[in-house]
């Protein structure tokens, strides 16, 4: 189900026809489908909706239950300068868990040193700083960032090193207790093997952005026996997880997000019609994915600049937006079953992080930190 992703022509994934469900998920009209995507695994399903499908999103919904390890509704502090409503929430609700589920207050002595991980501008390291007494540092591989961060933080409080963890390696030693919010693919999982290998160290994690990582595909960290081959998943099926089509997107509002894609589906047609076949995504190597939220004209324009040849005419421009307004409804229609299995890898990846963990002599906690929408990633894991 995961690897039938719509062709550009709006081919119906093998996996659809197997299980007669093409028929269901064209018929849907436009409601109904913003209904299901929105909502996802807790959408109410149309009465004709496919026993077998409805059976298949019972599972997942079983499978992706977890529990709040963070109480929520609580009030949002003051802002802090560069500080987003929403990004303040999700860190008082991440500081809150670290107090509550990292033995820090509760067993000061096994704790010498706070440790964040991809600090940025160290908001978060920041809040950490201010709740507790012992030495926090923010790790962060971007310089500016970084400098950022120092002069947010006035001269007190919190100290930020410029490292690439990836290269560097964190360093663990007894008594750190590392912490990454939104800590992005390959990231959080070297967070999680460097200190299951580290015995007297913590975690508490936010993972995001699955398919940010060198490697081609991600093994599981803690293999599974007869199965490993199957759960090697590529980057194409990671990315997956990081897709929302709620109304509050992180950096764009839904209705703009659905144009983006749009979008980028129009330029797909006109690379494809120029240079011939190329996968899916592959529209936008070399472009920051921010210029699909420009007009069509500006992102067809960087593109063809980006390869060395001029643009399309206007009229060239126009038939692919018409193309793809069409092409890309039917899309998002054939994509909807597998949209919905993205809470599963999710769930997965986290999961075998924490059985890693487990595996080396952590006890581990997994849940949700924060509701969806403060931030459809949500799913928190401490060990300690």
């Amino acid at each position: 189900m995961l690897d039938g992703r719509p062709g550009g022509e709006g081919e119906v994934p093998e996996a659809l026809v197997a299980r007669s469900w093409s028929a269901f998920v064209l018929s849907l009209d436009d409601q109904e489908l913003a209904s299901m995507e929105t909502d996802g695994l807790d959408a109410v399903l149309p009465p004709r909706t496919p026993d077998s499908l409805r059976s298949l999103v019972g599972r997942a919904r079983a499978a992706c239950s977890m529990s709040a390890l963070v109480p929520a509704g609580a009030p949002v502090a003051t802002l802090r300068p560069g500080e987003t409503p929403r990004k303040r929430a999700q860190i008082d609700a991440f500081g809150a868990l670290i107090l509550s589920a990292v033995p820090i207050a509760s067993a000061a002595a096994r704790v010498t040193r706070v440790v964040d991980v991809g600090s940025g501008h160290g908001h978060l390291t920041r809040a950490i700083a201010e709740r507790m007494e012992h030495p926090v540092i923010g790790l962060e591989r971007d310089a500016v960032l970084a400098g950022t961060a120092r002069a947010l933080s006035d001269g007190r409080g919190p100290s930020f090193v410029v490292t690439d963890v990836l290269r560097d390696g964190l360093g663990p030693r007894p008594g750190d207790c590392f912490v990454g919010l939104h800590a992005c693919g390959e990231l959080g999982d070297a967070m999680v093997t460097s200190v299951a290998g580290a015995p007297g160290t913590s975690l508490a994690l936010v993972g995001c952005c699955l398919q940010k990582r060198r490697q081609l595909s991600r093994l599981p960290l803690c293999p599974v026996p007869g199965l490993d081959e199957k759960l090697e998943l590529p980057r194409r099926l990671l990315g997956l997880s990081n897709l929302t089509a709620r109304d509050g997107g992180v950096e764009a509002s839904r209705s703009d997000n659905l144009a983006a894609r749009e979008r980028r589906l129009a330029l797909h047609r006109l690379l494809t019609q120029r240079w011939g076949p190329m996968r899916l995504g592959a529209e936008m190597d070399g472009l920051n994915r921010r210029v699909a939220q420009r007009d069509l004209s500006f992102l067809v324009a960087r593109a063809f600049a980006h390869r060395g040849a001029p643009a399309p005419s206007a009229a060239a421009i126009d038939e692919a937006a018409r193309w793809a307004r069409e092409a890309y409804a039917r899309a998002r229609r054939l994509s909807l079953p597998r949209g919905l299995l993205a809470r599963v890898l999710e769930v997965y990846v986290l999961l075998d992080r924490a059985m890693l963990l487990e595996r080396r002599g952590f006890v581990v906690r997994v849940g949700t930190v924060f509701p969806v929408d403060v931030s459809a990633r949500n799913l928190a894991l401490v060990a300690s």
